[in-house]
């Protein structure tokens, strides 16, 4: 859901600052990123070992969550806590598109949430209409077999990847 609040999501509890350490999708310079949308936060609830983001805003602006294998939200989320954080001052932040903000310096924040697990609050949040859960058993096994094979492809010419251990335990089973 859309709000006035900037939000991000971590794993990591405690944290006074988020770094401008990732990647700006608007000019490649580093940034600390930050939402409007809290269940885009919640999904970022996750590690770098699974940076496996499905999701996106529909022509409706209700982000639409697609899982690419069986079970992927309770897989990813189930169980586990996340920390919701809101920066003390918005000053050097910028909207660049849509729900994402981003600072090109490092932010102060403060907690806004805990959430003791994951998964239930993005189910609750599908609950409050906030979120549409397209799940794996619902998506046409053509689309399925096609998305699991161009990620075959991805993962076999980036041997480097961050989250590669995560799409092979996952997506091989797919593969042909």
């Amino acid at each position: 859901m859309k709000s006035d609040i900037l939000y991000h999501g971590s794993i990591i509890g405690g944290l006074d600052i988020i770094l401008a350490n990732a990647k700006s999708h608007s000019d490649g310079g580093k940034v600390a990123y930050f939402t409007t949308d809290r269940v885009y936060a919640l999904v970022c609830c996750r590690s770098k070992e699974e940076n496996f983001v499905t999701m996106g805003p529909g022509e409706n602006g209700i982000q639409h969550y697609y899982e690419r294998f069986p079970n992927q939200l309770k897989v990813m989320y189930d169980g586990k806590e996340g920390f919701l954080y809101s920066p003390i001052s918005v000053y050097d932040l910028k909207n660049t598109k849509d729900h994402s903000w981003e600072s090109p310096v490092d932010v102060p924040v403060v907690l806004r949430e805990h959430i003791e697990n994951v998964y239930e609050e993005i189910l609750a949040e599908e609950r409050a209409g906030n979120v549409i859960i397209h799940r794996y058993d619902e998506i046409d096994p053509v689309e399925q077999k096609m998305r699991a094979e161009k990620l075959r492809e991805y993962v076999m010419n980036n041997p480097q990847l961050t989250y590669r251990e995560f799409i092979i335990k996952h997506f091989s089973p797919l593969w042909d």
